[in-house]
């Protein structure tokens, strides 16, 4: 078998715990929802054991949780969760953009730019889940060329959190366009290479959302 054309294949488990975070982000699990074993099984076709697995790979990820004698829930993310998930992104996306200007390439600022366009299509379909996938896609990015291997792990770590925390913002953003807005001022900044600026309009990105998601003044 020639290397180029072997793929890695995610475990069947995995496969499904992708299939229901992208079904709670469509919203068509709700949060708090109970997830029974039974019924997944029979859904996506697949033993019991898969689906529990599945499942301890959400609960590890916080999506779910397990309670003895109780079942197992969709989390239901409250006002203190938002807040913390608010601290920890300014924390580590501040620090690590910053740190990003240093190595930040031509070739890097033209897949930005690739992203940014992407996020003017789905600004025009309307589409918010493409638009927070697409965000995910940005940021993440940007941290990854901070050069900091454990800001990029603990960011890595948070990912599905923050995934889930996006879905709270829709309904804040006056439209579409400010959203995808907001992402080309990053861009901006970055190309800037100008540190202040840089933090400021990530603090500033940020603070948006924690002052019409908390009611933060």
């Amino acid at each position: 078998m020639e290397d180029d054309n072997y793929v890695v294949q995610k475990p069947l488990s995995q496969l499904i715990a992708d299939q229901l975070k992208r079904k709670i982000w469509n919203e068509e699990i709700q949060f708090g929802e109970r997830l029974l074993e039974t019924e997944l099984a029979e859904s996506f076709d697949v033993s019991r054991s898969t689906i529990r697995e599945a499942l301890k790979i959400l609960e590890i990820e916080e999506l779910v949780i397990s309670q003895a004698r109780k079942g197992t829930y969709v989390a239901d993310f409250t006002e203190q969760d938002l807040d913390e998930i608010i601290e920890l992104r300014t924390l580590i996306e501040s620090q690590a953009f910053t740190q990003a200007i240093k190595g930040l390439e031509k070739e890097h600022i033209e897949i930005l730019e690739q992203i940014i366009d992407q996020m003017k299509v789905k600004a025009d379909e309307k589409d918010w889940n493409g638009l927070f996938d697409l965000d995910m896609q940005f940021h993440s990015y940007v941290v990854n060329l901070c050069g900091n291997s454990r800001i990029i792990k603990i960011y890595d770590s948070l990912q599905v959190q923050i995934r889930t925390f996006l879905m709270h913002l829709d309904q804040y953003y006056s439209s579409f366009q400010s959203f995808y807005d907001e992402h080309k001022e990053l861009l901006r900044a970055l190309v800037s290479r100008d540190v202040h600026t840089v933090n400021e309009s990530v603090k500033n990105h940020i603070a948006y959302v924690e002052a019409h998601l908390l009611g933060v003044k």
